[in-house]
């Protein structure tokens, strides 16, 4: 493959599919001035400057682009499927379609390829545009010595008078005075198709051959650049049974939507009689019957009895009719018609493409249901599980002998212990094994891959309040790849409701004592200020003293007991139930790919373009 042009020569050179033409961004005013006058003088009428052309991007049809009335609808919707599926539509096909509607009878691009043997494709060709009614002309001479092995192709347009100067156009163009160019309104591309050099285990593109590509060497350093050159109709042109086979080869790998607007000619040459002409848009042709008979007619008009046969015979009249046989009777060219009609079925079959492609990778990169219903079973056998540890764990823990130490009536010389045998219950007792399971799952759940993927959060897990998960909540998941409700809850217990029971008995216990000391202190003074009063009744007043105490002490301290009870169990049932929410709903929402937005839009413009299609008249 030849080299591609350096960056800093790519970047001087565009070309404009309208006007064919090679420009370069020089900086010298009078070289560019040059070459704009020269650009002018070569180009046709009928092209329009691309300098002109206002922005690519605008959906409103230009008045400046003569677009006929009847056009402009659909030139609109084509120019709204631009806008909005232009990363699915080729841009090559659908610029040529618009400018087939800027005006009442559009020009037609036929692109003729060859397959390594371009000198058969120019004498096609040029039989294919000759009048027999008229000499030979200079034109024909130059096709039947043209050559394209070290060129760029050629481009054929009609004109007035003959101009072979192909000049510095992008495509080298010539302007022929031929009856079927005009007739048809065409542009002939010649070029070659180098097949061989296509290996069976490639693919090409599925419009490879309406969009030809051109090679186009550097004039300064040589290498090459290739630019895509669209077209209506191709005709792919070979020689014998090589050229045959190189050709099924690559229409195998072709979209099947264009086959009306691809053909095929192979000299073969069968000898006198009609040549056969194969099927799915396949010619034989005998090109050198073909202009024998041409010569003969133009010596002498009496020969039209052997021209008639001789080129009846030669199979390329089925050509020539099949390039430029005029529309009759219809709004829109057929060729036109079929241009914009496998423009959007492409780009319809291109959204199609992508939406499967997405589909596909979003069912690979979710995990199957059939995981995550084992991982809702092993959720419920763990809640079961938990529930029932925390009944029986703290059943045993609140038997247990350090629990009884904090009897009230043991509370005096036991007061400091409080702190530390409720931490204790609550570590050993408090979900321990509940907790190590947690992290069990946690390890299960990231193997299952539910915590690789961004959550699709358009599914909710359950309509009911029950599962509402607060998102700093749900968060702790994804930072510590296990829920941590058990361990936070264990230490808001140990940080604030351990502390508080512990200062609730200290109270208790500083009450009691200063109570039973003023009460006794009290019985001592009245038994010594007054002398009637006996010890039986002075001691009354610290009994009565000592009994309040106590009873208080033993009222509150059990209801306190009984209140922290009760709230390590409550927050217990409480974080196992946040937890098993957490866990249902990374089971539930983990894994999922992001669902992207269906091309709607897209969908709907090329159904427009079709409708405004349909409404031409």
């Amino acid at each position: 493959m030849p080299p591609k042009l350096p960056p800093h020569t790519a970047d001087a050179l565009f070309f404009c599919p309208s006007c064919s033409t090679w420009r370069r961004s020089f900086t010298n005013t009078n070289t560019t001035n040059l070459l704009r006058r020269a650009h002018q003088r070569r180009r046709p009428a009928s092209t329009l400057a691309a300098s002109s052309h206002p922005s690519p991007a605008s959906p409103t049809v230009n008045g400046a682009r003569n677009v006929p009335e009847r056009f402009r609808e659909l030139y609109a919707a084509l120019q709204g499927v631009r806008d909005v599926a232009a990363n699915h539509v080729n841009m090559s096909r659908l610029q040529l379609a618009l400018r087939g509607l800027e005006g009442e009878k559009g020009i037609v691009r036929v692109a003729v390829l060859g397959l390594d043997n371009t000198a058969t494709t120019a004498r096609l060709v040029r039989l294919l545009l000759a009048d027999p009614l008229s000499e030979k002309a200079e034109w024909e001479d130059y096709l039947q010595t043209y050559r394209m092995e070290s060129s760029r192709g050629l481009l054929i347009r009609y004109g007035e008078q003959t101009n072979l100067a192909v000049g510095n156009s992008l495509v080298p163009t010539i302007s022929i005075p031929s009856r079927a160019l005009k007739t048809g309104n065409l542009e002939i591309l010649v070029s070659s198709l180098g097949a061989r050099s296509i290996s069976a285990d490639q693919t090409i593109a599925s419009d490879a051959l309406l969009v030809p590509t051109i090679a186009i060497q550097s004039t300064s350093t040589g290498a090459h650049s290739f630019v895509r050159y669209p077209v209506h109709k191709s005709m792919v042109c070979g020689k014998g049974v090589n050229g045959l086979l190189a050709y099924t080869g690559l229409v195998g790998r072709v979209n099947p939507n264009t086959a009306d607007s691809i053909r095929a000619a192979f000299e073969l040459n069968v000898g006198e009689g009609a040549t056969p002409e194969g099927n799915d848009g396949i010619s034989f042709v005998d090109i050198e019957r073909a202009e024998t008979a041409l010569d003969m007619f133009r010596e002498s008009v009496q020969n039209a009895t052997e021209y008639e046969k001789g080129w009846t015979g030669s199979g390329v009249q089925p050509l020539v009719d099949w390039i430029s046989s005029p529309a009759k009777d219809v709004a829109i060219d057929p060729a036109i018609k079929r241009l914009v009609d496998s423009t959007l079925d492409g780009a319809e079959k291109s959204i199609v493409s992508e939406e499967k492609r997405k589909v596909l990778a979003l069912e690979a990169n979710t995990v199957p249901e059939e995981v995550r219903m084992a991982l809702h079973e092993t959720v419920s056998a763990w809640a079961e599980r938990a529930h029932t540890e925390l009944r029986d764990s703290l059943d045993q823990g609140f038997a247990s002998k350090p629990w009884r130490t904090l009897a009230w009536w043991k509370l005096f010389w036991h007061v400091d212990d409080v702190g530390m045998i409720t931490s204790r219950i609550l570590r050993r007792k408090w979900l321990p094994e509940a907790e190590k399971e947690v992290v069990w799952m946690g390890g299960k759940i990231h193997q299952a891959g539910l915590l690789n993927q961004e959550t699709n959060s358009t599914n909710p897990i359950q309509n009911s309040t029950e599962f509402e998960i607060s998102e700093e909540k749900s968060s702790t998941f994804s930072r510590n790849l296990w829920p941590t409700q058990i361990p936070d809850t264990r230490k808001q217990l140990t940080t604030s409701s351990v502390p508080s029971l512990h200062r609730f008995a200290q109270n208790l216990v500083m009450f009691s004592l200063s109570t039973t000391s003023l009460s006794s202190a009290l019985s001592a003074l009245v038994y010594v200020s007054t002398s009637t009063t006996s010890v039986y009744e002075a001691g009354t007043i610290a009994t009565i003293g000592l009994f309040y105490s106590l009873r208080r002490q033993q009222k509150q301290w059990d209801a306190a007991r009984g209140f922290w009870e009760r709230e390590v169990r409550e927050e217990g049932r409480q974080a196992l139930k946040e937890t098993e929410n957490v866990l249902r709903s990374v089971i539930h929402e983990g894994g999922r790919g992001i669902e992207t937005a269906p091309e709607t839009e897209a969908r709907q413009q090329i159904d427009r373009a079709r409708q405004a299609l349909s409404n031409v008249k």
